[in-house]
């Protein structure tokens, strides 16, 4: 005795809507990935106001001043951009005893104090042995007591 058999379909996956599902998710996560760009930063541990003492230099001293715009001068001789740490490399083997003292612009941006701070690395010159000269006006110091 013969069954006869039913005649299956054998059943097919619909490859084209497939890929169209595939290649819009590729295009979805390409632009969502968000890339990892290496950025170099560098850890400041910056004095406070309240521990720092207040001392009055009495022997010779130079001045490092940095105005707001970034130019420097060095005990009022203008230094161009790019030669500083070869003018405190000069002002430290000609000037050994003499102390230098640092007065930077109230504007001046953070960028630019940690590029004079790296330019006294660079010469020799240990940046807290540079004194910090800063102005206050008498309401300042009556905040602070």
């Amino acid at each position: 005795m013969e069954f006869q058999r039913v005649n299956r379909k054998i059943p097919q996956v619909p490859i084209i809507p497939l890929i169209d599902i595939l290649s819009i998710l590729l295009i979805y996560f390409a632009v969502t990935t968000v890339t990892k760009v290496e950025r170099h930063t560098m850890p400041i541990e910056l004095a406070l106001a309240q521990d720092s003492i207040v001392i009055e230099v009495t022997g010779s001293t130079s001045v490092l001043a940095i105005a707001a715009d970034g130019s420097v001068t060095l005990d009022a001789t203008r230094i161009h951009d790019g030669l500083l740490i070869d003018y405190l490399k000069v002002f430290k083997e000609k000037f050994p005893e003499r102390s230098l003292e640092l007065e930077p612009d109230k504007q001046l941006p953070l960028q630019d104090f940690i590029k004079i701070q790296y330019a006294l690395i660079k010469a020799g010159i240990d940046p807290k042995e540079v004194y910090t000269r800063v102005k206050l006006t008498k309401s300042d110091l009556e905040k602070e007591n």
